[in-house]
């Protein structure tokens, strides 16, 4: 392994214009050697960041770049741009891990730890330099070494490049490390190419960051380019987690004459890039089916004739739910959406992980009941509310996932469920109780197998068939254990019938097994939540003793300190670094610089337009200012009534002053109201339908989301019909009070997919006082300017739509307007509106429409009366609340107020129908291909391989976006499946390894699952169309 090295590349820059270069050191003697040159190609400081990348002859061009001093690299990681400066990730220290090939001397597999990470501007000299060490006790000890360069000017991405090199992220020079040895062998033969390398972007940690170098790799590279970046290795996938190794002495092998022996062991943790986070901060699920603290751990035992890969899988409950406030020897959650309201996430997950592993066995190590100390000496949740998304125990959470799994109504054959109490089973150390749930799981394990190799003929003999997904409240201590003894299980079984070991090694083996499990847990526990796993001695021993015991007390201990002042820094540079979280207010996109951009587009979008799917959404928006005024069980009316012939599918309220603005509560926002109003709304909505419908009534209407700002919040409901369709719902706040300090005026913001449509909504409160015309515009582009989403402003989406408190007035004195309000002539007043008169002036909302307004003034009442203002202000009556869209043919059915008196204001409602498109993402990937291939032709590079990928639109196996055959191999043009060679035969008969001849393999095309006995179920997509 001392021989085995990963690729390096020295650095140069050019500076007219700012270039970086990566130049491969073998190149530098190679008269046609090329290197991969880095450049932003923008002409104003508001265009979008593009990144031009291009290989180039370094007898042509390296003349016009400069060496940096520092070693030569690894690598690049990733591109970022942050805090108005595009930076480059290149990995420039890294060790050696371990060797996967070690007892294969005709392969190199090797493993390496990043250990350093520099951050290169693509803009600026300033941080080329190498940071200087510092004498202890100078002026900025403050500072982490590497922070400051010789200039003493911080580098802004210094941060970043420490937690890339904070020992949890690994690479391989050699082989695919971001999947499992089996979807290596699928994704190669899918492929069809093995020289074209596709990271799983689901582990491909850094994939958001390395997104510019596969838009290039894809798009601008024909197929020859294409195996020649790849081969050059400019890009380092990192994957998070844990690798661990351990080669056993040769002596232990089988004593098999003529044959080398020898085992060597290897542990791989994967932590998923899709909802990476800290433990308190990253709970559950997202809209997109990613859940908190997944991971893939897959291990492999080699020997010289056999390789064995086994995978197992852990990640948080695929709910929504969260934990708040100090947590400290109980586990309170609080679940945020009903189980209708969840499932469309659930059913993505389980689909992926359907897709990717056939069958789901499902362990849920939660406990089964609760206990007063649960609930802070309350009584237990209403088992029946569990359902709705009421509960704050741990044992109530593992009830919602149970329901949550029984009401996708999935065959056991592919998804089952068994919930074990492992806190209650393993009490006063019964730590061996733990077979009990292995012996449960014993006949699914028998079934799914493992993925073995013959290493010689490179024979496919087994394919894991499904895959264990084990959880407790983390994931990370009682996960651990469970995981290493279902692994140690597979492994001792292996072996005995393999016989590949003498039988009195086994033990030892299985030990060392469990030693690189503990190891792994460590690391896995670090990297979420910052301290060693507890139940260490229990994952390496099978018991524990006192010294156990402290050392769990001392890491619970370290783990709230860490929860309470390092995990939110922690949280906002994944965030950063995944462009997640709030990390859009201080981080661009970055495109890759396409030049065949304006041929490709208009040809792309014809042909999107014929593939579209068109259909009408109805939506019911409503503003409402609540004065404060909590709700005491007052009847709503007709305020949310609905038609009988128009049901919404999407019903968002949002609300302004849902608490007073007082000091108090501009300091610590109370949230009580709103989830008071959470629940009384889903109720009222559902009322409502049920009366206008009737028996015609279908479904009903569940909260998908909510949030807050101090006064001003938005909820948003949807009908089951339409949950399937709603994605990446993100929700963002802007401040405006003071100037952006204080959140007693600006919004809550939402954006969500619905299909293939963007919609945002704004739940808004401007400034207030008559003659703050000024204000209120400021306040609105200051929203405008500030909040983003996920790469996208309020104004880059196809629909938006502004509902709130925007507090324009009448230019009017009293005894005007009141007698021309009470006369019904509201044409004349609306002359004198604020707002009419500031939209056509230009000065806001440009672009926006508002429908014909009909009703009275909305503002100011005396509080829960129909009479306008009588106190001593006497406030002119005004239309403050306001309902205002963009977007194509958007259809504002009625627009209207309500007269309930519960507050000073009224709420105004719109009925507004809009189109949603869908497009297949399959189709489309293949249309973008064709058209790009057409491009790269003329070169000869569209090879008979390539053609036949961009005609089939083939996904890479273990692909999440490979929705249409979950459950099933890839189909070829022949309908064949495309796996590698299986062997019919048993597996485990140790032909390979005692040197019998092995039952003749399959076709090449066989499929792997094809003994497989689902009970004759055909099994259909669950992703939501």
């Amino acid at each position: 392994m001392s021989n085995i090295d990963a690729r390096r590349f020295f650095v140069h820059v050019s500076s007219q214009p700012r270039a970086i270069a990566l130049v491969p050191t073998h190149a530098l003697s190679d008269p046609n050697g090329t290197f991969l040159s880095l450049r932003i190609r923008r002409t104003h400081p508001a265009d979008p960041v593009r990144v031009e990348l291009t290989v180039e002859k370094i007898s042509s061009t390296l003349q016009h770049y400069s060496p940096l001093d520092i070693d030569a690299v690894f690598g690049c990681a990733g591109i970022l741009d942050y805090q108005g400066d595009t930076f480059v990730f290149l990995v420039t220290r890294c060790q050696l891990v371990c060797d996967l090939a070690a007892l294969n001397p005709r392969q190199d597999k090797p493993v390496f730890r990043v250990v350093q990470v520099l951050a290169l501007s693509l803009t600026d000299s300033i941080f080329d330099s190498q940071a200087v060490q510092r004498m202890p006790g100078a002026m900025y000890d403050d500072v982490t070494q590497g922070e400051m360069d010789i200039y003493g000017v911080t580098n802004p991405c210094a941060q970043m490049a420490s937690f890339l090199a904070n020992g949890a992220f690994y690479f391989s020079p050699a082989f695919d490390i971001t999947r499992t040895m089996q979807s290596q062998q699928l994704s190669a033969i899918a492929a069809d190419d093995p020289r074209v390398n596709d990271p799983d972007a689901k582990f491909q940690w850094n994939s958001k960051l390395l997104q510019v170098f596969a838009d290039f790799r894809l798009l601008m590279c024909g197929t020859r380019a294409r195996q020649q970046f790849d081969a050059a290795g400019y890009v380092v996938s990192l994957i998070q987690g844990a690798v661990e190794s351990l080669q056993l002495p040769q002596s232990i092998g089988a004593a098999s004459q003529g044959q080398q022996t020898g085992i060597a062991c290897y542990l791989i943790s994967r932590t998923s890039s899709m909802r990476s986070g800290m433990r308190f901060l990253t709970r559950g699920v997202d809209d997109e089916g990613g859940v908190a603290n997944e991971v893939e751990t897959e291990l492999v035992l080699t020997t010289p004739s056999l390789t064995l890969s086994h995978v197992q899988v852990r990640g948080s409950v695929p709910a929504f739910w969260t934990q708040e406030g100090l947590q400290l020897g109980t586990h309170k959650v609080r679940i945020t959406r009903s189980v209708k309201a969840t499932l469309p996430a659930t059913k993505r997950h389980f689909a992926d992980l359907l897709d990717r592993y056939k069958r789901v066995s499902v362990v849920s190590l939660l406990r089964l009941h609760s206990t007063p100390r649960d609930y802070g000496g309350l009584e237990a949740a209403d088992p029946g509310m569990v359902s709705h998304g009421v509960g704050t125990s741990e044992a109530d959470l593992g009830r919602f996932y149970r329901v949550i799994i029984e009401s996708m109504e999935l065959p056991e054959s592919l998804l089952s469920f068994h919930a074990f109490d492992y806190n209650q089973e393993v009490r006063g150390g019964q730590f061996d109780r733990v077979h009990v749930l292995i012996r449960q799981l014993a006949p699914l394990l028998a079934s799914f197998k493992y993925y073995l190799l013959d290493n010689d003929s490179q024979t496919v003999l087994s394919f894991q068939r499904g895959v264990q997904r084990t959880n407790c409240i983390d994931c990370l201590d009682r996960t651990n254990v469970v995981q290493s003894v279902i692994s140690r299980a597979v492994v001792s079984e292996f072996l005995r019938q393999t016989d590949v070991v003498r039988r009195h090694m086994l033990d030892p083996i299985v030990d060392s097994i469990s030693r690189m499990w503990a190891a792994n847990g460590n690391a896995i526990s670090r990297a979420y939540a910052g301290t060693g796993a507890l139940k260490s001695d229990v994952t390496t021993s099978g018991k524990s003793g006192w010294a156990g015991f402290l050392s769990d007390a001392s890491k619970s201990l370290s783990r709230l300190m860490q929860s309470s002042f390092q995990d939110r820094g922690k949280q906002s540079v994944i965030d950063v670094l995944l462009g997640s979280g709030d990390s859009c207010l201080v981080c661009r996109p970055v495109q890759v610089y396409d030049p065949y951009a304006n041929v490709i587009a208009p040809r792309l979008e014809q042909e999107l337009h014929k593939i579209a799917r068109k259909s009408a959404l109805n939506l019911m928006l409503c503003t409402y200012n609540l004065h404060g005024c909590p709700y005491r069980g007052e009847s709503l009316g007709s305020w949310l009534a609905m038609s009988n012939d128009r049901r919404p599918d999407i019903v968002a309220i949002g609300f302004q002053e849902v608490v007073n603005l007082d000091v108090q509560s501009v300091i610590a926002a109370d949230t009580a109201n709103r989830r008071t109003w959470e629940q009384v709304l889903t109720a009222e909505i559902n009322s409502q339908y049920l009366k206008s419908f009737g028996d015609r009534a279908d479904g009903e209407f569940a909260l998908v989301s909510s949030e807050q700002l101090v006064g001003v919040s938005l909820l948003l409901f949807a009908h089951d019909t339409a949950l399937s369709r709603i994605h990446n719902v993100q929700m963002v706040k802007c401040k405006t009070g003071l100037a952006g300090m204080t959140g007693n005026k600006g919004c809550v913001a939402l954006h969500m997919m619905l299909d293939d449509s963007s919609i945002c909504i704004v739940s808004a409160h401007l400034a207030a006082g008559n003659s703050n015309v000024s204000e209120r515009n400021n306040d609105y582009h200051t929203i405008r300017t500030n909040t983003r989403f996920q790469h996208l402003y309020i104004d880059s989406h196809d629909y938006v739509f502004w509902i709130g408190d925007l507090n324009y007035r009448l230019n009017l004195p009293n005894e005007q307007v009141r007698p021309l309000a009470a006369a019904g002539r509201l044409s004349q007043l609306l002359e004198h509106d604020q707002l009419h008169i500031q939209m056509a002036n230009g000065q806001v909302f440009g672009g926006y429409s508002e429908a014909a307004i009909r009703f009275p003034p909305t503002y100011k009442y005396d509080s829960g009366t129909t009479r306008y203002d009588t106190s001593e202000k006497m406030r002119v009556p005004s239309w403050t609340d306001r309902i205002l869209y963009k977007g194509r043919n958007v259809r504002v059915q009625d627009y209207y107020r309500d007269e309930l008196c519960f507050s000073d204001h009224k709420p105004v409602l719109a009925q507004i129908q809009i189109d949603v498109v869908a497009v297949d993402k399959q189709q489309k990937r293949q249309i973008m291909r064709q058209l790009y291939s057409q491009l790269h032709a003329a070169d000869g590079t569209a090879s008979t391989n390539v053609q036949r990928l961009i005609d089939m639109d083939m996904p890479s196996a273990g692909s999440a976006s490979s929705m249409s055959t979950v459950g099933r191999p890839s189909l070829d043009s022949r309908g064949a499946s495309i796996v590698s060679t299986v062997n019919a035969g048993n597996p485990l008969n140790g032909a390979a390894a005692t040197g019998r001849t092995p039952v003749k393999p399959a076709n090449m095309m066989d499929d792997p699952f094809a003994d497989d006995d689902d009970g004759g179920i055909a099994w259909k997509p669950i992703i939501p169309s």
